[in-house]
């Protein structure tokens, strides 16, 4: 695997406030030691009103039964060394990967491009979501592409969403810092907005909600949509819409990338096509791996607690 220097790191994160603890810290959580460090002074930062404060809202989140059970990581768990241990390991492994995979991206060709960048955010979200919540192995992807149909589109490719896996626990991972999602299991509401198309009047429109418990199969058509009208609406949405419904596009076109060649032929000859995909890929790298990134490593005095310095 491609090994990610102080240098290749900062490249993507260039201009950004607090650009070079970014990339300090990244290569700071590649040991488990340090990663323990990390995940204790990050619940302390986050949850200084203890375990009651930080369970307020997930009580009231529907929870996965049995062997999905979800639950927050406590006070108590940080005290336990076989938990933290295991925990810190697999946190310094999802670092690292993460790394690695980012600095694949930005040496391989154009072609496989789409994969580097979807191994990159696995392990990335994995990270993420292992900050906050424990359960049990995250089971897969938590995606399944679905049997193509004969003379079946690109576009009209799906997916199914699973009820468990890496993404599902990255939405619960969001929700339970306050971040509802598409996915979230916590209403049904989906997200309303209004437009003034041309200037004749306003139009209610709302995307509906797809939560991850229902299974739902979605079209890589569907996911561009949504995509496209979240970033048109005017006003606050939760950055998690971004990140995952452009994470199951990225899984979309590494999965197409890898065993569709022909798919992969037309998309990428279809200059349209190629132009939003280009762009999605870009906004993983400046805007969404940063913005998840600050759900974490970036958040506030998490930085003096660990004792990296900007320079």
């Amino acid at each position: 695997m491609i090994r990610m220097s102080f240098s290749d790191l900062h490249d993507i994160f260039s201009g950004r406030i607090g650009s070079n603890y970014c990339v300090k810290s990244l290569l700071y959580l590649k040991s488990p030691q340090n990663a323990k460090r990390y995940l204790t002074a990050i619940q302390k930062i986050s949850f200084r009103s203890g375990d009651g404060n930080r369970n307020r809202g997930w009580d009231r989140y529907p929870r996965a039964r049995s062997r999905l059970h979800v639950v927050p990581i406590k006070e108590q768990d940080l005290l336990d060394p076989v938990f933290m241990n295991k925990r810190s390991n697999k946190l310094s492994f999802d670092i690292a990967r993460f790394t690695e995979f980012l600095a694949g991206y930005n040496k391989v060709d154009e072609d496989i491009k789409p994969v580097m960048l979807h191994y990159a955010m696995i392990y990335l979200l994995d990270f993420f979501s292992r900050t906050w919540l424990k359960y049990d192995q995250n089971r897969g992807h938590g995606l399944v592409m679905n049997p193509s149909v004969k003379e079946q589109q690109v576009i009209e490719t799906s997916v199914t969403v699973r009820p468990d896996g890496i993404f599902q626990r990255a939405v619960d991972a969001f929700y339970f810092l306050g971040q509802s999602s598409l996915f979230s299991l916590d209403d049904d509401e989906g997200i309303g907005y209004t437009i003034d198309p041309l200037g004749k009047g306003t139009i209610s429109k709302r995307i509906r909600k797809t939560k991850y418990s229902a299974a739902p199969k979605i079209t890589l058509a569907r996911l561009i949509d949504v995509h496209e009208r979240l970033g048109n609406i005017v006003g606050d949405v939760s950055k998690s819409n971004f990140i995952l419904v452009g994470y199951i596009i990225l899984f979309t076109l590494s999965s197409i990338c890898r065993y569709k060649a022909e798919d992969w032929f037309k998309i990428r000859t279809n200059i349209e096509m190629k132009s939003k995909f280009d762009l999605l890929q870009h906004c993983f790298l400046y805007e969404y791996i940063p913005e998840t990134l600050m759900q974490t490593i970036l958040a506030k005095d998490l930085k003096k607690e660990l004792s990296i310095g900007d320079e």
